[in-house]
């Protein structure tokens, strides 16, 4: 068994892919194994990779799917192929400082945790910093000790390391909906008996320019399946009723984030429809949302004006489409 077992779905990443790879075979914790699931990527990847796998046949271990599956699938099957101790994800086009997973593999160990952090730094296409993601330090805990935890950390898989034994049949990534990391986090997150930070920011996320705008279609929708979907393993819990308005908050903060960057949808009637659909989903799954107390803690008035208000969310989208097209 190794100690860390790296899994990276590849697709359409030839610019990026040698940093990613670099940063990984060069870790200083030595007995990790590199699980890279190519996703009939139609780019030179598979020429990159066939040079990595050969020059380091110790560490690198190259999967290739016959379709081209998605990021959900391939993520999967690498969990299952790891051998490791304790898992973590890397995108194909981001890269880790070289003492990330040293860093977080001791701390686990020394802290028995199963879930272990850091904080992330954002580059734009031309390596400038744009800004990171930090969470508050925090004493090692559970979410059921320590509710802030479901709302401190990222939801995303990528700078973290889990005890591979969180992951079962019931906890693997979506393959149909997008936003498949949202799908299982939460329920990651819930089930780790202990959640530790390491200090520092080790994982290097790339935000490509046009991100935003690009992904404005009729995927957007999927959200509110998904945020179903964490509801229903949420209120599994049998300490649910503590952490209700936690819960209500994470489904206020995903959906306006969702509501307000339609901004950025051209196609009037899908911007119109989602803002509807999500204010009904809203109304239905927590009826007296507008009261919750960490949503006015954590947000200013005008911020909770135009967020928790339906027409105002239409007309900020609105008007900022007309500025952008000017």
């Amino acid at each position: 068994m190794k100690k860390v077992s790296v899994i990276v779905p590849v697709y359409n990443s030839e610019k990026y892919l040698k940093r990613c790879l670099d940063s990984l075979v060069n870790q200083t914790l030595s007995d990790i194994e590199i699980i890279i699931v190519d996703d009939k990527s139609p780019d030179n990847s598979n020429v990159i990779l066939k040079e990595y796998e050969k020059k380091y046949k110790d560490k690198i271990k190259v999967f290739h799917n016959k379709t081209n599956k998605g990021i959900g699938y391939s993520r999967n099957f690498g969990i299952k192929k790891a051998s490791g101790e304790y898992l973590t994800f890397v995108d194909s086009d981001d890269f880790v400082d070289i003492n990330i997973y040293e860093k977080m593999y001791n701390k686990a160990k020394r802290s028995n945790l199963e879930l272990v952090f850091c904080d992330i730094k954002k580059i734009d296409d031309k390596e400038k910093i744009i800004g990171y993601e930090t969470t508050d330090d925090f004493k090692d805990s559970r979410v059921k000790d320590n509710p802030n935890i479901l709302l401190g950390i990222n939801l995303g898989p990528v700078n973290k390391l889990f005890l591979r034994n969180l992951f079962d049949d019931n906890t693997l990534f979506s393959e149909k909906l997008k936003y498949e990391d949202l799908f299982v986090m939460p329920k990651l997150i819930t089930r780790a008996k202990k959640i530790g930070k390491v200090k520092g920011v080790y994982y290097n996320y790339i935000i490509h320019q046009g991100s935003q705008t690009t992904t404005m279609n009729n995927k957007v929708f999927d959200i509110l399946k998904v945020m179903e979907r964490v509801n229903l393993d949420l209120k599994k819990l049998d300490y649910y009723d503590e952490i209700y308005s936690y819960v209500e908050y994470l489904n206020m903060r995903t959906i306006f984030r969702y509501t307000l960057q339609q901004k950025y949808q051209k196609d009037k009637k899908i911007r119109n429809d989602f803002i509807d659909k999500a204010f009904d989903y809203l109304n239905k799954e927590f009826p007296r949302w507008k009261k919750n107390k960490i949503w006015k803690q954590k947000r200013n008035f005008i911020k909770r004006y135009i967020e928790g208000n339906k027409l105002l969310t239409k007309t900020y989208c609105f008007f900022n489409i007309i500025y952008a097209t000017r």
